[in-house]
């Protein structure tokens, strides 16, 4: 499965994409929504995974994107800057899963899985 990781904290994309291919996921990343909005035309990922605040935007952004160009394609919108709301904001939005910063490994793998099961009648 082809993912995007967009998030503007290199090293943790550079980890998460790491430990993502593990699973024998393909990986690409960008760094703010310019970077994700190309990658989405050049790449066409499967899942894409996007951090809040970015330094051009936010992740609102990207799923506004994504949401417009890939609609079949999951969000997961992680971020370490949590408020009230922000996670209903975020699925109104068109993400299918929110994530707080650090989060186990384990709830990324839990999280991609749940988006990418199919949805029972």
């Amino acid at each position: 499965m082809k993912l995007l990781i967009v998030d503007d904290e290199r090293e943790l994309a550079e980890s998460l994409s790491r430990f993502l291919k593990l699973s024998a996921h393909s990986c690409v990343m960008a760094l703010n929504v310019k970077e994700a909005i190309n990658s989405i035309a050049l790449d066409s990922p499967e899942i894409v995974i996007t951090n809040y605040r970015l330094p051009d935007g936010d992740g609102f952004d990207v799923i506004r994107h994504v949401r417009r160009t890939l609609p079949q394609a999951p969000v997961i919108l992680i971020t370490g800057y949590h408020h009230s709301g922000l996670e209903k904001a975020a699925r109104q939005a068109g993400a299918s899963a929110y994530l707080r910063k650090p989060f186990p490994l384990a709830a990324l793998t839990n999280a991609i899985m749940a988006v990418t099961k199919p949805s029972t009648p």
